[in-house]
């Protein structure tokens, strides 16, 4: 299903000069991984929808961002130019072609997962997910996997959608350590495991906490949150939480830039699905008119988006 190939960065890293990555877990773990595939840099970072933080200038970072050398990592941005892999709904119909997403590569879009077409049946697991399926890193998949299953809250996915999860990954995701793995992130065992291993040493970085006013947790010991989401890519704790991840997962540390000098402000909105409908245009046309950045249908209702930063 996913042809590395055909997508840009994968088929050639070279053209590739930094990475823009999301304010979570998910993101640091795949950007990890990438920059030890890879080599590239963490060039700027996507904060609460709102505001895109760089490194150097904002003109010159703006000029590499539309020029389409750096690349979005657990992100669905809806500029052409730019290479994204994320793994939102991004699509009304499975059938519509967005011009702004020429260079994306997202799960959803490969196995026609649309607003109108199996929303229910939607990605249920995480960008790290995704990338170890791509490279099949399975002894990597194996040796990491309290980690890789915390992101995105993985395996309280495949706890509530149980399903679905089963399905991803059989059908499209086929890896042996994700198939291995997924009767024993039904048990008790592996919660205490995850617990004791993952988030008692994440928990001395404050970025890392329960989800207290979340009842979406484990079936057996209300496990939830450590997302580890943040606000400002300058805050000392996630240089701290980059080391924690490193030794956790048993691969490299990602480096990350001394100083992000800025970031690029834009504006956070939503509407509903009935109102962008009675709009009377076309969904790219749109995406388009209203200046998206990036976007995401959330909910089969509703579609969350931000205008105003590329």
């Amino acid at each position: 299903m996913f042809q590395k190939d055909h997508f840009l960065p994968f088929a050639r890293p070279d053209y590739v000069e930094g990475m823009i990555i999301g304010n979570d877990l998910d993101s640091l773990l795949s950007a990890a991984y990438l920059h030890q595939r890879f080599g590239w840099p963490v060039s700027g970072v996507y904060c609460g929808y709102s505001r895109l933080w760089h490194t150097r200038d904002a003109t010159s970072f703006r000029q590499k961002l539309l020029s389409g050398k750096l690349f979005a990592v657990d992100l669905d941005i809806c500029i052409g130019t730019v290479p994204s892999l994320g793994h939102h709904i991004i699509q009304l119909d499975a059938a519509e072609v967005l011009p702004g997403h020429t260079h994306t590569l997202n799960p959803n879009v490969l196995a026609g997962r649309s607003v109108r077409q199996g929303f229910h049946r939607k990605y249920p697991l995480a960008t790290i997910h995704l990338l170890l399926h791509i490279f099949s890193e399975n002894d990597l998949a194996r040796r990491a996997a309290p980690l890789v299953w915390l992101a995105d809250s993985a395996f309280i996915n495949a706890q509530h959608y149980r399903e679905n999860v089963e399905a991803w990954i059989r059908a499209h995701m086929r890896l042996p350590a994700f198939e291995a793995v997924l009767p024993t992130l039904q048990t008790l065992e592996f919660e205490q495991h995850l617990r004791d291993t993952m988030l008692t040493p994440l928990s001395g970085n404050s970025l890392c906490r329960p989800a207290h006013n979340s009842r979406y947790c484990s079936k057996h010991l209300g496990l939830n949150g450590y997302q580890a989401q943040f606000d400002n890519p300058n805050d000392p704790r996630i240089r701290n939480l980059s080391e924690e991840i490193s030794r956790l997962a048993g691969w490299p540390e990602l480096p990350l830039p001394e100083r992000f000098e800025g970031y690029l402000q834009g504006r956070r909105n939503n509407i509903s699905v009935q109102e962008l409908l009675n709009s009377g245009q076309s969904f790219d046309t749109w995406l388009e008119r209203n200046d998206v950045f990036s976007y995401a249908f959330v909910f089969k209702d509703r579609l969350n988006y931000t205008s105003g930063i590329g």
